[in-house]
């Protein structure tokens, strides 16, 4: 079947960039014809009128609020800083990942309506404050004809909050033209049932990175130039904090390690691939991401988990007990842990292919 993909805008986030990298190589393994759904973000693709109410906008800030408000259109430089910080992750997705030109608009991606089967997810796709360019219901497949297929793998809310209290009657009507829907929390399976979503009951499911294997991440970073990480402490920080940074020094000095840092919003691009050799190269992984978890795991290394309220708590509970990880404790054996990774493959990849028979 040809089927489409829809998660979050194109980023140089690493994980999200992975985790649709690996949905994608599942379904063509099964033998799909499959496209990503290329939205980007329009900072300098707005309308005239649009263009102009903000600048009004920021004059009215300016003359009546804040002084220092910056009144000139910054449309085009925030455009281009975000192209400069994804130039990285542009040569793995244009390499790895068949997909649409730029999708910079809803009415752009109301006109892909070719595809058998659509396919939202995963990552935080349901979650309000992440969809706004866009709009939520773009990821509920609003502009689609009732009559096409569609599917939700391993949805993220990304937080336990009853977020959907204002728009409910037609977020409802929505979800019930899913032919099928999954989550990658439990909290998500609880919000569902608060707001009566039961057809289709929702099923949990792993995230797609862990529906591919170690070696799977391996042949990437070999496909690839990549040189030696720089150190053997692994330090994958997405919210750096004085407590955080204190964490690294002390782990660092009682296991002798030397640190090595990767943020996203470095200055220095860096590699999918050589993110990844990263966790290969690391004896040791510090992380306070979602995504730096599960590479973590991927690749069966020892790690300091921070948990991160900002960007949503309940994704780490969730997979930590899915896997029947034990934290805070020095994990030596990962025969365990990687037999239950074996058993929620089975579990995922036989949802995506009685989903697809519907």
């Amino acid at each position: 079947m040809k089927i489409a993909i829809l998660n979050l805008q194109f980023d140089n986030n690493f994980g999200g960039n992975l985790q649709r990298y690996a949905l994608i190589t599942i379904l063509k393994r099964m033998g799909h014809d499959v496209t990503h759904l290329n939205l980007r973000f329009n900072y300098d693709h707005l309308s005239w009128n649009k263009k102009l109410w903000r600048f009004t906008k920021r004059v009215r800030r300016k003359l009546f609020i804040d002084k220092t408000t910056q009144i000139f259109p910054l449309e085009s430089y925030s455009q281009r800083i975000y192209e400069s910080s994804c130039s990285e992750a542009n040569k793995f997705y244009n390499k790895y990942i068949h997909h649409t030109k730029a999708l910079y608009s809803k009415k752009e991606v109301s006109k892909q309506t070719q595809y058998d089967v659509y396919i939202v997810g995963s990552d935080q796709v349901w979650r309000k404050k992440y969809c706004k360019m866009y709009g939520l219901h773009t990821f509920f497949f609003d502009y689609l004809p009732i009559n096409k297929k569609r599917i939700a793998y391993g949805i993220s809310l990304g937080t336990d909050e009853f977020q959907f209290d204002d728009d409910i009657a037609i977020l409802s009507t929505l979800y019930k033209r899913f032919r099928a829907v999954s989550v990658r929390e439990n909290s998500a399976l609880n919000i569902f049932e608060h707001y009566g979503w039961t057809i289709p009951r929702a099923k949990l499911v792993l995230d797609p990175t862990l529906l591919l294997n170690k070696d799977d991440y391996i042949k990437l970073i070999k496909d690839d130039h990549t040189s030696p990480s720089p150190g053997n402490l692994f330090c994958y920080i997405l919210d750096i904090t004085d407590e955080k940074k204190q964490v690294i020094e002390n782990i660092s000095k009682d296991k002798r390690l030397i640190p090595f840092h990767i943020t996203l919003n470095s200055t220095e691009r860096i590699s999918i691939q050589q993110w990844l050799r990263s966790f290969y190269d690391a004896s040791y992984i510090i992380t306070d991401s979602y995504h730096g978890l599960l590479f973590s795991i991927i690749f069966n290394k020892p790690f300091k988990l921070i948990r991160n309220e900002v960007r949503g708590n309940t994704r780490f509970e969730s997979i930590i007990n899915m896997l029947d990880i034990p934290l805070d404790i020095e994990i030596t054996d990962w025969t365990l842990i990687n037999k239950n990774i074996k058993k929620w493959q089975q579990i995922s990849i036989d949802y995506l292919v009685n989903s697809l028979k519907i």
